[in-house]
Parts: C-alpha cells; structure tokens; sequence
C-alpha cells in the first residue's frame, strides 16, 4: 500500500477519533416540554422535584453530564415553536400540551425537527391526544395513528388501556432502549394510550394482553417514540418514576433518540434588532372597550366581595370602569343544597316567601360601585335523572329579572347579559346535548318578552365540535357564546372562532357573538407575563366578535395546586407555587399578571392599523412583536410589545432588544399634547413623568427589551 494511503488513513482516523471525542465531549440538547404549572415547580409541595426537573435530576444521577436540559411550559412549546427554534436541540420531549391550541407551524416546526435528524419522545398523560382534527396534531410524527380528540365521546378518543396491574411486557428485548433491565421488577403504570400502528413501526413493549404501547419509528432521518403510559413522576407513571432504574431507562431513550442528530451547535451572540412602528389614523377600524380586559369574581364567594381599600386601589389603577362583572349572586330562589324550592310553572306570579333577595341586592350595589357592568350567570345543577325542567327554571329565571330589573312596561335594566348555565355536562353528548339545548331554547324563548334588548348566551362546555351541535339546534336564540378557554393560546382561541363564526354564518347566524367568561393559563412568571400580553393582539383584531373577556380570578384563590388571580389576598405561603414566584401577599399584586392587565390601562375607543417592522425578526415564524393603537376620543394610546427574543439560526444572532423609531399620528380630534410613557414586565412597572409633544405625532426612539411592553397615552 502506498505510503500516501497509508497517511490519509491515519489522518481519517485521527479525524474520526477527534470528532468522536468532541461529540462525546458535547451533551445531548434536550428539550423537556414538561405542561403548565406543575412543570415550572422544582419542589412540589415539600415532595422534591416534578416533572422536567425530576426527570434531569434521575438522568444526571445515571449519566452526569450526558444531557444538557431546557424545560419548557405547554405555552412557550405552543407560542415559540418552529423550525428554527426546534433545531436548536438534539431531542425532543413532549409530555402535556394542550392539543387544541396545536397551529400549524408548530405541527410544520416539528416534522421538519424530525425529518432532519431530530429525535421526538412524546409521553401520555391526560392531555397527550388533546387534538381537535388530525391535521394539527402530531400525527404526522408519531408511529401511531392519532384519534381526533371529542371529550363527550366514547369513541372520539385514542384507545385507552386500563388493565390491572398494567405490567409492561417487551416484545423486543434486543433494541437499544429495552436491553439491560430487569423489566420484572418495574413497578405497572397507571394506564396507557395506544393506537393503530403504521408502516415501519416497531412495537418495544406492550401490555399484558398485547396492546402496543411503546412504539418507534424512523421519520426521514430522525426518530420518534410513543411511551404509553409513561411520563415523570406524576400522572400514569408515578409509580414507575420509582423504579430504581427509571433514570437509567429515560437516559438510554434519549441518547438513543439523539444518535440521528447533527443540528449545527452554535453559540448565539446578543445583538440588536431595528424597526420602525407606524400607525394609521386614517381608516380607524372595530371599536376596544374596557370590557375586554375584566376580570371574573364579582361575586358572594369566599374573599370575592366587597372591594375596599387596597383592593379597590389596585382594581382602579386598571381603569376597569364599564368592564364585565360575571355573578350568580342574582340568584334569589331559596335551596337547601342543589335542590330549588318549587314555584311552580307560571312565570308572571311569584311566592316572595320562597325567594331571598338580600345577596342579589348587595352585589348589585356592590358592581353598581365599581362600575362594572353585570354579566348574571344562573347557575343550575345540570345532572338527571331528574333533570332541570325549562318550565321551573324559567320561573326562577323572570324572578330574578324581574326583582333587578322590572318588567315592562316600567323595565329599567341594571344588567342586560344572561348566561344559562355553567359548563354544563353534556355527557353522553348523543342525548345530553339536546336535552340542554332544548332548555336553553324554551326558556329563551319565554324570557325575551320580559327582557326587552336582554342578550341571552350558554356556553363554557368542551368546545370542537359541540359548539357547532348547538349552533344548529339554537340559532338566533344564541345571541352570544360563552367560552372557557383554560390552556389555550390567543392565537390558537381566535383561530377557531373564526371557525365558528364562518360555521354559524352558514347556517343563517351573520354575526354570532362571543364572550370569554373564564380565562386563565396555567403557568407563572416570565411565561404568564407573556401569554397575557400575546393574548391581547389577537383578542383586540377581533375586538368586534368577542364582547369581552375575563380573566378568572381577580383576588389570589387556590384551587387543585394551582393558584388563580392578579391580585394577593392572603399572607401565607402556598406549596405550590415556585420558590421565585412566591405569594406577593395581602393587597399586593400578582405582577406577573397585574402588570400585564396594567400597561393596557389606556387601551380603549377605536382601534387604528399599527404595525412593528424590523428586517431582523421577519425571519421568526411566529409572532414576535406587535403595536396596537386606539382612541376614545379623549386620549390616544399606543402599545408595544415585545415577547420571547428571536434567535436567527443562520446568523446565531439573539435579539435581545429592538431599537425603534416611533412615528404614530395623533388624530385630529385628540387636543392634548401631554404624553405618559409607561413600562411592564413580569416583575415590575413603571410610569415616567408627563412629557410635552411638539407637532401632532408622536416621534421618538425606543429601546425595548425582549419580554416587556411600554404603552404611550397621549391626553
């Protein structure tokens, strides 16, 4: 052989040797998308770590330093995933994310993930098939077939198992993953999602009556595994996170996972972005009122009612005049437990006696106080076998009408907005579903002379397709919908009402309506600053269909782990909360929720086109930033918004923060000149003195940072 060959085979195998010490030398990049509240807590209720941060601690007890990290809410995986960010890791982990809120570049983000090179772990928990179609789910990726996602429907959901003691049995012993474990000594799980398998699958484990619930596949050039049944140490794999050996089987996957992967390592360097903001006045477009940013509590429930002294401040500082206040308080029909007292069928005539006006008076008082503007929920025990008949109810229903209102011809109405209901259970849906819509129906129908310009919604149920079902059946008795959207991103909600809208008009329904009556996401900190503040866009572009909106709750309120509020009522400490994230205490604002309601203070009237422009973030997939402007005629806002930095793979450039030039006419009806620049992130706000304009634009420069909103109000 040639001395020369004999050199270049050195050479290669000097290369080959560098670079396999150099790529054991670099840890596996992973991406743990670990759901909403309980994936950003490192010590649950004093029990240790949940979620991601268990599952890095039991991977870096069984390979130390093998694996580098980055845990992710359900709402960052949702808002910011792409392609682009996704190939900054070598292997993803997908274990609770809110399927509905699923958009189609997240579902593009992820196939090209995989199809480069990128290795998938997608993990079963009670959100892991949430998907209301097959185009935007995970179908794609996965090796299984994906079930369309229909709460109320037996058959609409993937196939579950459920055997007792579900043991996990492998079929394939020799694979890389399952090799080397004593799989007779792992605890059984819970239970576990399974599906139909697709061509080129590979089943690694089943039940014990054969259901495939560990299955891979190749996927262009990447990998992908669906682990049924497992997840961290909660939901159908708490007792299987105790296996001994659990780390050391969750490494193994992850580095069998990554061996496809050769996504470019590169250090991203901070840099600046440009841009420039415009508005124009000159066609103002649908109408922002202070409705769309309430806040849901206004009701006789513990800590909710009345508000005074510190508590008031703060509503106020919201500017919260004229914002929906969403009660059952009017409800005056006496009950012992959830049985109504019997006033008959006659809605003209009503026993007093039977009938407690006390509580309905005083919240009216109360949100007549604050200036809101009542929305009246009755609420109804919605369950059989003696189900709530339409007749009764709508006595019930015309009392309390009646009571704060009148009746005409003397009607004078201190609330205008009726809600039948809330979140009924429409289970079995084939015959529950009708049953409610038929209520609703009766007693709309009987309510409408009594409550001249009353507008009558229900709503709050489950939502694709059920909503469609009672379009069909309620029609223009439906003048609104209510909606609980817990999870859900702005943009994905607003996606799908389009859907609705263009669903009710087809069937003779021009312009249904909407109201958001409960809203919340379940997350704290930086991510619940920002889920807030990318809600508002696409809430306020359809300011005209959706009425209004809620936020669920206004005071601190602690409910299954998770604490609801914008506002702090109680000094003690809860469990559940992350320890940078404590309870802010008594009167004290939950900033990374308050701040974000705060900087829209001045956001109300008519909304005029505004836009962000910078050459540097055109390359992100999603939204990045954004300018809303309106004006009620006395005042003129601005608000500017900044979310999460874009990262630019080709350039390894993190833009930290955008260099703007603001140039926003003001219109011609606004006579003021003194303008207020306010700050917000999720830690703190701030306002600066009053400035004078000169000339009748606003024109400046601005520095805003990744993560932040400033909002000018010019008076």
């Amino acid at each position: 052989m040639p001395f020369s060959r004999h050199l270049a085979l050195l050479v290669t195998f000097v290369l080959l040797l560098v670079g396999a010490l150099t790529d054991a030398a670099e840890p596996v990049r992973v991406l743990f998308v670990g759901g909403d509240w309980k994936s950003q807590l490192e010590d649950f209720q004093g029990k240790g770590p949940l979620r991601g941060y268990f599952v890095q601690r039991e991977v870096d007890k069984a390979a130390p330093g093998r694996f580098a990290f980055t845990l992710w809410t359900s709402y960052e995986f949702l808002q910011y995933a792409d392609g682009d960010s996704l190939r900054c890791f070598d292997v993803v982990v997908i274990g609770d994310v809110m399927g509905q809120s699923v958009v189609p570049r997240v579902v593009d983000g992820l196939r090209e993930f995989v199809g480069g090179g990128g290795g998938l772990l997608y993990c079963d928990n009670h959100k892991a098939f949430s998907f209301y179609t097959k185009e935007l789910s995970f179908d794609e990726v996965l090796p299984i077939d994906v079930v369309p996602f229909r709460a109320y429907d037996a058959q609409g959901k993937q196939p579950y198992c459920d055997e007792k003691p579900l043991a996990i049995t492998p079929v394939a012993s020799s694979h890389p993953i399952m090799g080397g474990f004593d799989w007779a000594s792992a605890p059984p799980l819970e239970g576990a999602r399974y599906g139909v398998l697709k061509p080129g699958a590979v089943v690694l484990a089943t039940s014990p009556a054969g259901k495939p619930i560990w299955v891979e596949w190749d996927k262009g050039e990447g990998r992908a595994l669906w682990l049924g049944g497992v997840f961290a140490n909660d939901e159908l794999s708490e007792k299987f996170s105790a296996w001994p050996q659990f780390g050391t089987f969750y490494a193994k996957t992850l580095g069998w996972l990554a061996e496809h992967a050769h996504y470019p390592r590169r250090s991203l360097t901070p840099a600046i972005a440009h841009g420039e903001v415009t508005v124009d006045i000159g066609s103002p477009g649908q109408t922002v009122t202070r409705k769309h940013f309430g806040i849901h509590g206004q009701e006789e429930a513990p800590g909710a009612s009345p508000m005074q002294g510190a508590d008031l401040a703060l509503y106020q500082d919201l500017k919260l005049d004229h914002a929906f206040a969403r009660t059952s308080a009017f409800t005056g029909i006496k009950r012992e437990g959830q049985t109504f007292a019997d006033d008959g069928v006659d809605a003209d005539h009503h026993d007093a006696s039977k009938y407690d006006w006390a509580s309905a008076d005083r919240t009216a008082a109360d949100i007549e106080r604050i200036h809101a503007d009542p929305l009246f929920l009755f609420w109804l025990p919605w369950s059989g076998p003696a189900w709530p008949d339409a007749a009764h109810y709508t006595t019930y229903f015309a009392a309390s009408i009646e009571h704060l209102n009148g009746k005409p011809p003397a009607y004078k109405p201190r609330f205008g907005w009726f809600e039948i209901a809330n979140e009924p259970n429409i289970y079995p849906a084939a015959e529950n579903l009708p049953r409610f819509a038929d209520f609703y129906n009766r007693s709309v129908e009987a309510l409408r002379p009594r409550a001249p310009g009353m507008k009558f919604g229900c709503g709050g149920i489950n939502e694709w397709t059920y909503v469609q079902a009672l379009i069909d059946r309620c029609g223009k008795n439906l003048d609104w919908f209510s909606r609980h959207p817990y999870g859900h991103t702005g943009e994905a909600i607003f996606a799908l009402q389009d859907r609705y809208r263009e669903y009710a008009a087809s069937k003779g329904i021009p312009d249904l309506k909407f109201i958001i009556t409960e809203w919340d996401f379940w997350i704290y900190g930086e991510p619940a600053f920002d889920y807030l503040m990318t809600r508002w866009k696409p809430l306020l572009d359809h300011a005209d269909s959706c009425l209004g909106t809620m936020q669920y709750r206004w005071r601190e309120y602690h409910e299954g782990g998770y604490v609801f509020g914008v506002h702090g009522e109680f000094d003690g400490a809860y469990g559940a909360l992350p320890r940078e994230w404590p309870n802010p205490g008594k009167d004290k604002p939950i900033t990374y929720r308050y701040n974000a309601f705060w900087i829209m203070r001045d956001c109300c009237g008519k909304e005029f086109a505004a836009k962000i422009v910078s050459p540097e973030l055109a390359a992100a997939k999603g939204p990045r930033a954004y300018a809303v402007a309106t004006s009620d005629g006395k005042q003129y806002n601005l608000v500017l918004h900044y979310g999460y930095a874009f990262s630019d793979p080709k350039t390894g450039a993190r833009y930290d923060r955008i260099k703007l030039h603001v140039h926003a006419p003001i219109p011609p009806g606004i006579t003021g000149r003194s303008l207020v620049v306010s700050h917000a992130d999720c830690r703190e706000r701030r306002e600066e003195p009053p400035r004078t304009i000169v000339g009748d634009a606003i024109d400046l420069d601005l520095d805003l940072p990744a993560q932040s909103a400033v909002s000018f109000t010019v008076r």
